[in-house]
Formats: C-alpha cells, structure tokens, sequence
C-alpha cells in the first residue's frame, strides 16, 4: 500500500515537469493503447475462466487447503464457496447469482477498452489536460483497493471505478505529459496496483475462511 500511494503520488509530479522526454518514435502512443487494451482482455478472460487463471496464478482450489482429500469439492457460487460468509461478495441478477467484484471488472474493463479504442486508436483526445482528473483517477484506484470493505452492488461499483480510474489516470497523462516514459510508468503502477488488489483480495478470502473452518471441521 505505501508503495503504491508513494507511487500515485509521483504521477502528478512527473506530469507537471516541464522537460519530460517526448515519444521517441512514431508508434509509442499506439504501443500504450496495446498494452492497456491487454491488461483489460486479461482482466476480462479471468472473469470468464476463472478455474484457469487460478491455475496460472498457482492458487488453491479453496481459500484453504482441505487436509482430508475424502472431502468432497466445495461448491462455489459466484465464483466463491457457497457459504453465508461470502453472500457480500454475490449479486443477484433476473435469477441468476453472479460475482459482485468480476461483474464491477468487466463493466469497468468494457468502458475502458471503448476508451482505449477512440483515445489511442481513432485519434480521439479523450484528456481534458488537468492534473486534477490524474487524481481523480487515482482515487478511484484507491476506492477499488478498498473493495473488499464493501458489500453487493457496492463492491460492483468500486471495482468497476478501479478499472475506469486507471484509465482516466493513463489517458490524462498521456495527454499531459507526452511521453512514452510516462505513460510506461503509469501502466506499471497499474499492473502493480492490480497485483496488490487480487493479493488483498485472497487474503480477505483466507480470513474469512480462517474465521469459520466450517468447511474443514
């Protein structure tokens, strides 16, 4: 966390430098668009396939490990175990129940990626060229680390301001600051802060499961 805030910081600092070093080259604002518009898609395919990514993140298949394997899989709903405890992280939607942090990822991941496509694709200036919406993007960013504090359409909401703040924060410093420098460094702290909010997120998942053992008595 204090990596990340001393990060957040540095941003509107580096955007206001009046020598920040250009584009070197033609293609650098089309390479930033790919990369962010990859971090979305990566996003999105968790939500779709999340048993996979799991996997790829060397998880385990519950928030902890059964010591008896005559137990039976723990069934899941929304993408978490079918318990009391984690209906917070659960929407209901026309009869279906579905992940209230996934569902508020994809919402902010598809708004991003329309963004994405006029800002960096169409030629669009999507930047209103205040170091105030670099902040304002910033606290949303915030907000969505702060998900696992927050409950149902709540929880939906933050997280998708978390994918929609990162944009907002990438794109007015692109538009500020010019650089391929910059904006590289933006999306490294974004991929940071995404790294942190699903270690934050397994690790609200771990307490509470340590919390209630029912499912490993």
């Amino acid at each position: 966390m204090i990596v990340s805030i001393v990060g957040f910081a540095l941003v509107p600092i580096l955007v206001l430098q009046p020598n920040l070093e250009p584009f070197q080259f033609s293609n650098g604002h089309s390479i930033i668009g790919v990369l962010f518009t990859a971090i979305c898609l990566l996003g999105i395919a968790a939500v779709f396939i999340p048993a996979k990514c799991t996997g790829i993140f060397q998880k385990t298949r519950s928030p902890l490990p059964q010591t008896n394997m005559q137990f039976s899989p723990i069934p899941r709903k929304g993408h978490h175990p079918d318990c009391p405890n984690f209906a917070a992280n659960r929407i209901r939607v026309g009869g279906r129940v579905f992940c209230a942090a996934c569902s508020g990822l994809l919402i902010g991941a598809i708004i991003a990626l329309l963004g994405t496509a006029l800002h960096f694709f169409v030629g669009l200036n999507l930047a209103l060229g205040s170091v105030w919406m670099v902040v304002f993007g910033e606290i949303w960013m915030l907000l969505g680390l702060a998900q696992i504090k927050f409950v149902g359409y709540i929880k939906v909401a933050t997280n998708m301001m978390f994918v929609v703040g990162s944009f907002v924060a990438l794109v007015e410093a692109d538009g500020m600051g010019k650089s391929l420098l910059l904006d590289l460094y933006v999306l490294g702290l974004i991929g940071f802060v995404l790294w942190l909010r699903v270690l934050l997120s397994e690790w609200n998942n771990r307490r509470v499961c340590q919390t209630c053992r029912s499912c490993f008595c």
